[in-house]
């Protein structure tokens, strides 16, 4: 009786989540020590379209990409972090937008040169196409230009 409600109605063997060590099973009876919590289940991984360069950074094939290596990389934040400190330090910590000095470190952002959207660089973080600017107003005025 245990067994078929593990199994299920269909014979799907494994199609339920492996059970975690802290967990006991829900079958009235088995508690923590019963054979359910070794099952074969494995969970199937989605496949991305996205390589891992290194830890942080990815890329993806891309016939439109602005760039003639085909790729658009996506930076996570700590990457990007890093590409706004190298482009503050280029830019003799001015403003890309509006050239003034940026005096509040918790006011730069990173500004996308070719927006994300809109046709333009389509989400590509590769550092030529990103420029230290003032969150507030620069960055936040600039917006998104649809045209």
């Amino acid at each position: 009786m245990a067994r078929e409600r593990a199994v299920g109605a269909a014979g799907n063997e494994g199609c339920m989540p492996k059970l975690k060590d802290n967990q006991p099973c829900p079958i009235p009876g088995h508690g923590f020590r019963c054979a359910c919590r070794t099952s074969e289940y494995q969970p199937r991984r989605k496949s991305s379209k996205w390589e891992t360069v290194r830890p942080g950074v990815r890329r993806i094939k891309d016939e439109h990409a602005d760039h003639p290596d085909g790729y658009r990389y996506k930076l996570s934040k700590s990457e990007m972090q890093k590409v706004v400190d190298k482009k503050i330090a280029e830019q003799n910590g001015l403003c890309a937008i509006c050239h003034k000095e940026m005096t509040d470190y918790s006011n730069i952002a990173p500004d996308h040169i070719l927006p994300k959207g809109n046709g333009g660089a389509r989400a590509d973080d590769r550092p030529t196409n990103i420029q230290a600017v003032h969150h507030w107003p620069c960055n936040v005025e600039k917006g998104s230009k649809r045209g």
